[in-house]
Parts: structure tokens; sequence; C-alpha cells
């Protein structure tokens, strides 16, 4: 059996959903090109796929360097060919300097235009246009990522793994740049093609990048779907990727107040960078101290300080400078500023635009400084037109509370419709908050959080009892648990209700029981 029958068959094991025995075929293929003398075969299978399958499946960074370094080394003996330029893009994918990964990005681009490799080109220019996008040059990069796009489309790509890359490339960026329309678009176009394509690893990565924009979309069912569909194949794909869905279903999650879920995801998604936001989130709404909150805080702000500055980190940067401002620290918050302000100062789209003046608007409200107001307005409409609902709601609740001494009137107006926003998502914690807001404005109560959807069938059960009036030893003796298991449970309820007390848990059980009734 020859190299290129190996291959075949490895490609069969991986649509069976065997990954390890695809490597273990792919491995022996490149000792057939060897033996063949083939060497910018297997450079190529080396560096282009064995490096990132060992990296992928098991997470052995040292492996896969490995291998790329022998896919390098031998084309580099192989001499121009449309090989090398494979191997180049893969230099560019495992490149960590900005600088580096734009020159191999250019070499396989220069080897494509050489040797008729549409594939190759394609893929390099989505390669590309993903570059740019995360660099701050997203026109530019969004242009090359669509024309990408529709060649695959079209069928100007030949290999089923390039079509795939290129759509993940293509979801990476509207994640980066939280570009609803676009990824609605491309969604729908490539759906049916993805059926075709059947390659479960690009069907995971893709579906958690679209998970991401659902989930700041305000789509949370389908966001749900997407991103624990995402998990489910990573468990039997490229699993070491799987932490890096684990830790957008946790951001989903905390945005439910789903706080113990979100914890034990992150808990399979620890060093994944897209878990500093909910990590950060959840330590600080379960801080019982100022010393808490703070420590929380600088382990995101330490985190951070590590990451290279590309538009991916804009949304934990903006969250950063609004618990810099929480804590009193409006010196740090004010050197996050400047850090977002590099990073928005091309043109980024209204989404990060609108994170970045909503964090102008936070700290600059902070300091009594008169133009928060405007920036927050900016805010409110930059978000508004990105359809980012949440985003939105939260830029609503700050201009309330920046304006709230001054302007009544706006400061209700802009709460109620923060509530109506929160209360819609199911966004239990922010409710709470644009709730003690409007009580404090003399407002008409908030809407019911859509919480019933999100409390567990225990917790419903809990609910039910504490509304009775029972006490948490009585809840325990009932359901035969502990007291502190009931105690869990009850957190959790006022959580995801969005409520302070036992009392207003009940309240709001008997406001959902009267409208049941009415129906």
């Amino acid at each position: 059996m020859g190299p290129g029958d190996l291959i075949h068959d490895a490609d069969v094991k991986a649509r069976a959903g065997d990954y390890v025995g695809a490597l273990a075929l792919r491995e022996a293929a490149y000792a057939g090109y060897r033996a063949d003398g083939d060497i910018r075969s297997a450079a190529r299978l080396a560096a282009y796929q064995i490096a990132f399958d060992h990296l992928a499946l098991f997470g052995n960074d040292a492996v896969s360097r490995g291998w790329l370094e022998r896919g390098i080394r031998l084309a580099d003996r192989s001499g121009p060919c449309t090989e090398a330029g494979w191997v180049a893009l893969a230099r560019a994918l495992h490149a960590s300097r900005t600088e580096d990964r734009d020159h191999w990005v250019a070499v396989a681009e220069e080897s494509a235009r050489t040797f008729g490799d549409d594939d190759l080109g394609f893929d390099a220019l989505a390669y590309g246009g993903l570059a740019l996008v995360e660099t701050g040059r997203v026109p530019d990069g969004m242009r090359r990522l669509d024309e990408a796009a529709a060649a695959a489309y079209a069928g100007e790509v030949a290999s089923p793994s390039v079509v795939g890359e290129i759509y993940c490339k293509l979801m990476v960026a509207c994640e980066a740049t939280l570009d609803v329309p676009r990824a609605e678009q491309w969604h729908r176009v490539f759906a049916d093609l993805e059926k075709r394509l059947d390659l479960a690893w690009a069907s995971a990565i893709c579906r958690m990048h679209v998970g991401v924009v659902w989930t700041a979309a305000g789509r949370w069912d389908e966001a749900d779907q997407e991103l624990t569909r995402s998990v489910e194949l990573y468990d039997s794909t490229y699993r070491a990727l799987r932490p890096a869905a684990c830790c957008r279903l946790a951001e989903l999650r905390v945005h439910q107040g789903r706080y113990g879920e979100a914890q034990r995801l992150l808990a399979h998604g620890r060093g994944d960078a897209f878990g500093l936001s909910p990590a950060a989130r959840v330590a600080w709404r379960q801080a019982v101290s100022d010393s808490e909150r703070r420590a929380a805080v600088a382990v995101l702000a330490e985190e951070l300080a590590r990451r290279e500055g590309n538009l991916g980190v804009l949304p934990a940067l903006a969250l950063l400078a609004e618990l810099q401002v929480a804590c009193g620290d409006l010196g740090a918050a004010a050197r996050t500023l400047s850090r977002i302000a590099d990073l928005t100062a091309g043109d980024v789209g209204e989404a990060l635009t609108g994170l970045a003046r909503l964090a102008d608007g936070v700290v600059a409200a902070a300091t009594e400084d008169p133009r928060a107001r405007q920036a927050l307005r900016q805010a409110v409409r930059l978000l508004g037109s990105a359809r980012l609902p949440l985003q939105q709601a939260h830029a609503q609740l700050a201009l309330a509370e920046a304006v709230a001494r001054d302007d009544a009137d706006v400061a209700l107006a802009e709460a109620r419709q923060a509530a109506e926003t929160f209360a819609s998502l199911g966004a239990s914690v922010e409710l709470g908050r644009a709730s003690a807001l409007l009580r404090s404005l003399g407002g008409r109560p908030a809407p019911a959080p859509r919480g019933g959807d999100l409390l567990t069938e225990r917790e419903r059960e809990v609910l039910s009892l504490v509304a009775a009036g029972c006490s948490n030893p009585e809840i325990a003796a009932h359901l035969f648990v502990s007291r502190k298991t009931v105690a869990h449970h009850v957190s959790n309820v006022l959580a995801k209700l969005g409520v302070r007390n036992r009392a207003e848990a009940a309240a709001w059980a008997a406001i959902q029981e009267s409208r049941r009734l009415t129906r």
C-alpha cells in the first residue's frame, strides 16, 4: 500500500471519528514518502497535517514543533515547489509574532501563484485576511476572507479540508469583530455545504466561533445549541481544542447566571485565553470582600498584560476597565483605556468601536467627566446598530447611572429599556442591577426575568418551597438532601432570578403563578 492509499484511508478513518487512527496512518504515509525519496510530499504532510494533528489531538506542543521543523528542513532541501508553499502556510499558523505570520503567508501566496495551486492560494488568502483582521485592519481583512469563502463555496477549492479551513477562518474573524450580519449571511450560505463536506473537526471549530457571535447577538438558545454541539464534536475529533469551546460555553452560562456550570466548564478550559472574561466574572460575583474583588481584577489584568495585542482581547479589556472602575482604581482603568484606544485606532467595525466607547464612558463617568454622556450615547447607538442587545443594554444602564442625578427622566427611560432587554434575554444579574436603579429613581418595577427557563427542575422545587415560607432545614428534610446543598440551590436561584433575597424570590414566584393562572 502506497503513501497515497494510506492518506486516503486516514481521511476515511477521520470521517468515521477515529482521529488517532488517522494520525497513525498519516505518519505511516510520511515514512512511505521518505522511503520513496519523495521529500516534497513528506515535507507538506509533516508540517501542514501531522504537526497540527499532534497539537489538536493531544496538546503536544513539543511533538508538534518537532514535526513542523522536520517539514521545514525537508522543504528547504526541496527547493521552490508548491509543497514548500504549504509548509510556509504551516509556519504562518504556528508563528507567534505578527511579522513572521505575515511573511510566511506572503511566501505561501507567491508559491501558489508560481505553481498554480488554487487551494494553497485561497487558503493563504484566508490566513492573510484573518491576520489583517486580528491586527485591526478589519475592512481589508474581511474583503480577503469574503473572497476566499466565495471561491470555496463556488467550487474553486478542490480539497474539502481547505474549504473547511477557510470557513473556520472566516468565523474566527466574525467572532473577533462580533460581526453579527456577516456571520449570519455566511453561516446560512455554508449550512448545506457543511453537511456535504462531512468534516466533524471543521464543524466543531465553526460552531464554537459562531456560538460566540450568537451569544453576543442575544440569540442564547442558538448559542447554547452550537456551543454544546461543539464540545461534543471536539470529544470525538481534536479533543485538545475542547477547552476553547468549554470556555466559550462558560461565557454564555455566566450571562445566564448559571455560575456553577460556568465554573465546571472553566475547570476544563484552564489556560485558554477566552476563559479570562468568564473566570473574572465568576470570581467577581463570588467575592465577599473588596480584597477578593481586587484580587480577581489583578488576575485578569496580569493575564491580559501577557496577551498579544490583537482584537480578540478587546472585550476582555473592556471588562477589565469596568471592574477597575468598580474597584476605584481609576489610574489603572485609564491605562486600560489607552490599550483599547491603540487596538481600535483604525476601522474595526461598529461592535468593537461601541465597546471601546462604552469603556470610555464608564471611566469618564467615574471621574465626573462631562464627556461621559456623549461617549455612552455613542456606545448605545453603535452597539444597537451592530445588533448586540446585551452590550447595548449595558451602555443604556451605564448612561442611566451617569445622568441619574441631573436628568431623572432620561435615566428612567434608559434604565427601563435596559431592564426590558435584560429580562427578554434572561440576563438575571444585570436585570437585578437595572431593577435597583429603577427603584432608586421611583420608577415602575422591572419586568419579570425569563428566569423560569434558566432554573433546573431541582431549583424550581427549591423555589416553590422558598415561596411557601420553608427554611433551609425544612427544605433539606423535604428533599432529602443536605442543608449545604439547599444553600447552594437557593444561592443559584437568587442569582438566576436577579433578586436580592428570599422574599423577592417568593414575590417573583407569585407573579409567575398569577400570570400562569390568567392565561
